[in-house]
Formats: structure tokens, sequence, C-alpha cells
């Protein structure tokens, strides 16, 4: 049985020190022998176990009603064992909070502005309730804080549980703000840092994210949240993209307002994290609506809350008009091509690879071969899914298809399974919920290249010689992955490999690639550790899709394109080629050479 208890906080900001001071009173919901304070191991959208007890110290206990002193042990990755007897506890600490790398995580506290999250917040084990957070600032300080809570005064807020507080980032200090309305819903913009060209670029770049919230409000037709904020970030240290309910935080590097391909990703990230609002904030995969915040939980279906996201992020980017119709189905091949290239496409099924998020959500070596990104197979899955119903049905498609199961399934409390994605979509299209199975329950099982031909594009593909390399940072010298069924890897290399010499030249990628096209044996130098290791490897070759031609036909093959895009100028001409130079995916590519 969990107890339901008000904790009260008191988050001091402590600018000069780049620290926060925390206080915790609560009464217990009886009395007990010892109490066990926790912090979360993990929050939603970032899916591994992290430190975030690291940065307490200073931590005391006392009982409020006698005012002595309470033992307090740190116990475990990340709680705090209190000695009792005890009925109602104080608990105080410090919190060094001065990492911007981890600020989209756990918050950040700079010398003019600061940024609060709930990963720095002890709360009692074993129970739930309202949480009451006091925010102490110093002087002259502002604060923005999004919707879900309740305020109390200025700078007190009550949120109805901890997983709310945990949902809500508080920017507080100074930072520039602007305000739109869409549908009479106000959206915030929220700047805690400035760039080269902001002052020229900021208005256009928010009309950008708005186009995008129009997109979102036409396809769910009604925003879930009272008001939404974009807190957004220029630090280069900073690689924030997370969602929450009614905010997300956001980062774009010091050029986004001066490099068109740099705004072209702050709004695709934007559109991401915002369709995350419908999409994992409120649909969610069971058992993320019951979550443990300590333990973990492990959906078979977080595939459907990232990659239908993933795809979406594209999909409304392009209605919007922030991207070209183009892009959308070059990305689409490409995320193919890069995904079924790794040997873990054809081993790994889809929703192994959902539960297994906690293990898999960053590249390491050997992920190539025993791990695929559920990001990348779940948004092919949604393309293909969006192709079958609209070909199948013209007045269908995966909009209308995902709005109706986010209706059906959203706010009820027990979440969804891959399982019922598929009998739903089955239910409403025969054939659908068939197409799903195929390709979520077993590894392979893609017809990107199938569907693009059924839509009115021809797909033509060559071989391409290779040794089944992958060099760090896409340059080298150094392996950052090598494919076990390729020569490289039937040869013995391995991740973390430093490529010395290439037919007894110094390592170049030019000389490297050149070779590998010469498609004949070749003898690699390696250093490994304090050893220099020389091995004959031949290339061979594999199947890549090079081509992408609109070939039309039908007059309605075009006009379903048109809708599907919201696009109705587009006018490409039978036989005009679709350019495969856009690539953009934000967890790394990882080219194989």
């Amino acid at each position: 049985m969990i107890a339901p208890v008000e904790h009260r906080y008191r988050v001091r900001v402590v600018p000069e020190l780049h620290e926060l001071e925390v206080e915790l009173q609560m009464t217990l919901p009886g009395p007990r022998t010892a109490a066990l304070f926790v912090l979360p191991t993990w929050v939603p959208g970032a899916y591994a176990l992290m430190r975030y007890a690291r940065d307490l110290f200073s931590v005391e206990a006392r009982d409020l009603d006698s005012g002595r002193a309470l033992k307090v042990t740190r116990e475990g990755w990340s709680g705090f064992h209190v000695e009792g007897p005890v009925t109602a506890v104080g608990i105080s600490y410090r919190v060094s909070a001065f990492d911007p790398a981890w600020g989209e995580l756990v918050g950040f506290v700079d010398e003019d502005h600061a940024l609060f999250l709930g990963t720095r917040l002890l709360f009692l084990a074993d129970t739930e309730g309202p949480c009451r957070v006091n925010y102490l600032l110093p002087s002259g300080w502002a604060l923005h804080h999004p919707a879900g809570a309740k305020p109390l005064s200025e700078f007190e807020y009550l949120y109805p549980a901890y997983r709310t507080l945990l949902d809500s980032p508080v920017v507080v200090g100074t930072f520039q703000r602007q305000t739109r309305l869409c549908h009479g819903v106000a959206f915030h913009t929220v700047f805690v840092d400035h760039a080269a060209g902001q002052a020229e670029g900021i208005d256009s770049l928010i009309s950008a994210f708005m186009a995008v919230a129009e997109e979102t409000y036409q396809l769910f037709g009604t925003f879930p949240f009272q008001h939404y904020t974009f807190i957004c970030s220029t630090n280069p240290t900073a690689h924030w993209g997370l969602e929450h309910a009614s905010s997300t935080m956001v980062s774009f590097g010091p050029h986004v307002f001066i490099d068109p391909a740099r705004r072209a990703d702050a709004i695709r990230v934007v559109a991401h994290e915002l369709f995350h609002a419908w999409n994992v904030c409120r649909l969610r995969p069971a058992p993320l609506e019951q979550m443990d915040l300590v333990h973990g939980s492990f959906p078979d279906a977080l595939w459907v809350s990232e990659g239908f996201t993933r795809y979406y992020e594209f999909l409304l980017c392009v209605r919007a008009k922030e991207l070209t119709p183009e892009a959308l189905f070059s990305n689409v091949l490409n995320f193919f091509c890069h995904l079924q290239a790794m040997p873990a496409y054809g081993r790994v099924a889809l929703a192994d690879s959902s539960r297994a998020a906690f293990l898999n959500h960053s590249k390491y070596p050997g992920s190539i071969n025993n791990t695929i990104d559920f990001y990348d197979k779940g948004m092919l899955v949604a393309f293909e899914l969006d192709a079958f119903l609209r070909v199948l049905t013209p007045a269908d498609s995966l909009d209308s298809a995902f709005a109706d199961f986010y209706t059906a399934f959203v706010g009820k409390g027990a979440g969804f399974s891959s399982q019922d994605l598929q009998d739903f979509m089955e239910r409403r299209a025969p054939g659908a919920g068939v197409l799903l199975e195929q390709r979520v329950n077993a590894p392979g099982g893609l017809t990107v290249l199938e569907r693009l031909e059924s839509l009115g594009f021809s797909v033509e593909s060559h071989d391409v010689w290779t040794l089944g390399l992958v060099l760090k940072e896409n340059l080298g010298p150094e392996l950052a992955n090598v494919l076990d069924d390729s020569p490289a890897g039937r040869a013995g290399f391995a991740a973390g490999d430093v490529l010395l010499q290439v037919d007894g030249h110094p390592f170049d990628l030019k000389t490297l690639k050149w070779l590998i096209r010469r498609s004949g044996p070749m003898l690699l130098s390696v250093r490994r550790g304090a050893r220099t290791l020389v091995k004959t490897v031949s290339p061979v070759t594999r199947r890549d899709p090079f081509r992408l031609t609109w070939v039309g036909g039908a007059p309605e093959r075009l006009e379903r394109i048109q809708m599907w895009l919201k696009r109705p100028e587009l006018k490409w001409k039978d036989g005009e080629e679709i350019a495969l130079g856009a690539f953009d995916n934000f967890h790394g590519i990882q080219a194989v050479i």
C-alpha cells in the first residue's frame, strides 16, 4: 500500500558557488524506526540509469518534533537511510550544480541564471502525494514555470505528485522570453543564453516553431496542455533534447541563427519534442503509466513513442515548410540504408530493442552487431504503415489512425503494448496489424524500397565495395565498430584498434577509401594497446540504393504525395531524380566503409 504524504521543499540557489541548498520537511505517514529517501535513477526520455545522487553532499537530518539530529547513511545507488524512530523529519543538503551537459537531466546553476529539475529533490520511498516547493532566489531574479503546477505565490508552487515535479523544468534568473498564441494557447520560448545573430534571427526561428505547433494541432485537433514552454540553450557544451508534458528543453549550439543547416536541425528537434507532448508524455507505453523511478521500467512499445515521433519530426517540418518534400523521402531511404547495413538488423527484433532501451540508448563497441536503434527502425515502421494506409484507402493515413489510437488509449491508466497497437491497426485496416507484427516481433522485415515503389518512386541500387569498418567520428584513425560478418571482422579487427598504415601508406581516409574501391587485397596495420598487428583483408560488395526517382505515372500518385505532405505546390515531373544528400540522425551516423 503506497501512503499519501506531502513533501515540502525549500530550494535556495547559490550562484557564486554554482550550488543549491535544499531542505525537505515532511510528516511521515506513521511512526517509523527508519526512513529511506531516494532520488530517481532515470527520467523518461533519458533511458539510462544515471548517477544523480553523486552531487549531493552535507546531508543532515533531524527530528522535527524534538529537534534532535538523526543519523544519515548513503544507501545504494541513489538512497539515503535515516535512522529513527521518527514521525516528522527534516533533511537538508547541498548540491553541486554546474554541468551544462547534464543540464537537461538535473538542471544547473550559472552566475545569472539557473534551471531547476526535480531530479535534485529527495523523496520518501514507498510514498506518493503532493509536493510543495518554495524557490529562494537572489534579489531581482525572475522565474518562469511551465504548466502543470499550481502557483501559491510568486516563487512557491504546489505539484500534484512527485512525477509532476520531475516533469517541470523551472527557469530562473535572467533570460529572454517570447510568447506567441496558437489556437488560443500560449507558447513561451525562453532562451537562457545568447548566440551570434540572435537579435536578427529569433523572430523567424520562433515563427518556425509556431508553424510546427500548428501542424501538431491539425493532426490531433487540440493541445493537451494549458500552455507550453520551449526552454532553449545555445551553449556548445549543452546537448539537450528532452520532452516534458508541457515543455521541452532543447539545445541548438552557437550557430543556430547564422547557419541554415543548424537552424533546420533546431526546428526538427523542437518538432520531435513537441510531438512527445502527446506521444509518451500522455500516451504512454506500459509500464510507463506506473513507472519505477529507481529500478527502471522496460516497455516493449517504446519504439512507438520514439520511432513514430522521429517520423513526425520530419513530416511536421515538411508540412510547416521548413524542410523540403525531398528531404523526407531522402531521409527515409538513407535511414533504411544505414540500418540494413548493420548485422544487428537481421538479428534483433524491434520489441526486444525497445525493452533494452536502458542498455542500447547510446552507441558502444559491438553495438552495430548486437542491437538496433528503436528510434530508427520505429521511424521506418511508421513510414511503412503510413504508406500502407494511404495506398489501401485514399482517405486514411497514419495521421488519423494514430490520433484515433491516442484517443482510445490515453489516460486509461494502464498504458499500451505493441500488441495493442497491432490489434487496433488490424481492426482499422486489414493487413496493417500483420505488417506491424512482422516488423516488430522478428528481426529485419522492412520493405521500405517496395513501399517507395508503391508510392510512385523508383529505387536503383548498385554494388559498393566494403571492408566492414566504422571509423570513430567517421574519420578515424580509431575504429568505433567492426561488423562481425565482414572481411574486417573475420580478420580479427576490433573496436578501439587504431589504423596506422594501409598498404604501406600512412593512414588517411581518402587513401583507405580509394584502396577499398580498387577491390583487391590490402595490408592494414593497427595499434591495439601496446601491440602492432598487421593483417591482410579483401573488400567484398554490398548492395546499396544510390538513386531515387519519381516515376509518377497516374496523376493520383502525385496528388497522394501532395495531400500527405500538405504541399499542393509540389510538381515533380515523371523521371525527376530526388537528391539523396540529406541524412540527419541526432544519434549519430555509423558509416560502414
